[in-house]
């Protein structure tokens, strides 16, 4: 890859704007707490990230294609996650607490086992889904996939409430060769220990592994 060709990719991956920066840094002037707490984490190779920053990045990511009322809320080690969606013209609104139990990076994945609990499911009581709604049994979300004629490919697997994923399955990874050079990149050296809720932010744990830094520039160069 020349770096013409690194460079054009990078910058197609790149969501952020001067404007962006700029409430950034406004942010952290609004809360200096903030960047105590990012020091003290660093110090342990543990990095936080505000629940209202996640939204934020995530509505970019997604081009302003998340739902309006999505609240995300830290209930530790978990996150409540809530939302309205429209499901074959019916709007419901959704939430459940998801806890990540661990997160497993290699040269051609990014594996997280993850567990949904408290799963609640709402639809006007009028609509045909209700009376479906009314049959299930929301406590084995995982369950429920076997009534769906395909399951999405990012889910490896799913049984009660624990769900296997692999984000590079995802369309914009498994099609981004920069994005695939940068996570194998990454899996030689770093290891995810942690991902949990502490208070108001999101928690990543990592450890490092320097002994395959020659093995990460090798992907980077091929």
């Amino acid at each position: 890859m020349t770096l013409g060709t690194f460079w054009a990719s990078f910058t197609a991956m790149t969501v952020l704007s001067l404007s962006d920066l700029q409430h950034g840094f406004a942010y952290l002037l609004a809360h200096p707490e903030f960047l105590l707490r990012s020091v003290i984490n660093a110090a342990r190779m543990r990095f936080g990230i505000p629940l209202d920053g996640l939204v934020w990045l995530l509505d970019k990511v997604t081009r302003g294609k998340l739902p309006e009322d999505l609240a995300l809320t830290p209930i530790p080690p978990g996150l409540r996650v809530a939302a309205s969606v429209d499901v074959m013209g019916t709007s419901m609104s959704l939430a459940a607490v998801v806890t990540v139990e661990s997160v497993m990076l290699s040269a051609e994945s990014i594996r997280v086992q993850l567990r949904v609990r408290d799963l609640s499911i709402k639809a006007p009581a009028t609509s045909p889904m209700a009376g479906m709604l009314a049959m299930m049994d929301l406590s084995k979300p995982g369950d429920l996939l076997s009534f769906l004629p395909m399951k999405p490919p990012i889910i490896l697997d799913a049984q009660g409430d624990l769900f296997v994923l692999d984000l590079m399955k995802l369309p914009k990874l498994a099609k981004n060769p920069l994005a695939r050079k940068i996570v194998a990149a990454v899996s030689e050296v770093l290891a995810v220990k942690e991902l949990r809720t502490e208070d108001d932010l999101l928690v990543v744990g990592l450890r490092a592994m320097p002994l395959g830094f020659m093995a990460a520039l090798g992907h980077l160069r091929s």
